[in-house]
């Protein structure tokens, strides 16, 4: 096996049993934020990790057999799905060396930029969010990630690095340490994502096209469905309708949500980043609401209503974008 795939599983294990362990590895994804809402881990617009291309550049294209690679792509399609428009960090595998904590990762760029990251701000976390490490990494060597591809990465958190050595059985979780605001913790961002279906984009695509087609002139939101969410919360279906002959960019969506005695359940206020409706399309977007944030849970998500003011798009884009650069 191949020095590169025994950091991975260890040389004792067999390719084989490497196929029969891959969702023991698996660990949460961490997101950079350039889909357009401020947690994207919550975001219920995804696509399966087979639409991605799986790339072996450097020591990845260069030292595998093709068998390697062929246990390498299988690993990559069994991945979970990855929000859409985003570009994310999704730990595989972790092992703990002489000289420091691995961390084996993909990362995966599921927009349509091509993306040359410049500084990578990474830290290690226990399971309640204490911070054990903090690393910035300079990731200009690495080169650009295509659009919709994925690759193999390794970072490195020596041992002088951490801030505390935690008790060898306390598991670690790799995160993206965005620039935060005053007073906002960076454990925020674990929280847990809920997903749609293939099924259900394809149902609320259908449900889009017959029942509410693009109306020229016309830029409107509509709630299309309330369901349950991850751990009691919800999930809240949006269409997003764009009937001008321009693409736009939202920055934020009020959603409240109230029961049938017209009761709130729940005020949220979404902030986004640069979600955007091509101009006479539409866009649907999942989003999550947590229990914490439900002022009661007595109640039937089909009975539940939510309503979003008149929303306003921040600006119209051009058609040409320049490729990304994320710093």
């Amino acid at each position: 096996m191949s020095w590169l795939l025994e950091n991975w599983f260890g040389s004792s294990e067999s390719l084989e049993d490497v196929k029969d362990e891959i969702q023991n590895h698996l660990h949460r994804e961490s997101y950079i934020g350039i889909s357009g809402i401020e947690n994207p881990e919550q975001s219920a617009t995804r696509i399966p990790a087979k639409e991605l291309s799986l790339m072996l550049v450097g020591p990845w294209g260069q030292n595998l057999d093709d068998a390697e690679s062929e246990l390498m792509q299988l690993i990559h399609d069994e991945m979970p799905s990855v929000v859409r428009d985003e570009f994310g960090i999704l730990p595989f595998f972790t092992n703990v060396l002489k000289e420091g904590y691995l961390v084996l990762s993909f990362i995966r760029n599921a927009s349509n930029r091509e993306m040359l990251l410049n500084k990578l701000p990474l830290a290690l976390v226990t399971m309640d969010g204490t911070i054990v490490a903090t690393k910035t990494f300079d990731m200009l060597q690495f080169g650009p990630v295509a659009d919709m591809s994925s690759r193999p990465c390794e970072f490195m958190f020596r041992w002088s690095e951490f801030n505390f050595i935690p008790e060898e059985e306390v598991p670690l979780s790799l995160v993206f340490l965005p620039r935060q605001k005053k007073g906002q913790r960076s454990a925020e961002q674990l929280q847990q994502a809920s997903s749609l279906t293939a099924d259900e984009q394809e149902k609320y695509e259908q449900l889009a096209m017959t029942e509410h087609p693009v109306k020229d002139g016309q830029v409107k939101l509509r709630v299309l469905e309330i369901m349950p969410g991850e751990e009691g919360g919800l999930k809240i279906i949006v269409l997003f309708s764009n009937g001008l002959d321009k693409r736009l960019e939202f920055t934020e969506v009020p959603i409240h949500v109230r029961d049938r005695q017209g009761n709130e359940v729940a005020s949220m206020h979404y902030g986004m980043k640069n979600l955007r409706v091509d101009a006479m399309s539409t866009r649907i977007w999942a989003f999550y609401v947590p229990v914490e944030s439900l002022k009661t849970t007595e109640f039937a998500p089909e009975d539940l209503t939510a309503s979003i003011p008149e929303a306003k798009p921040e600006k119209e884009l051009l058609d040409d974008e320049p490729k990304g650069l994320i710093q």
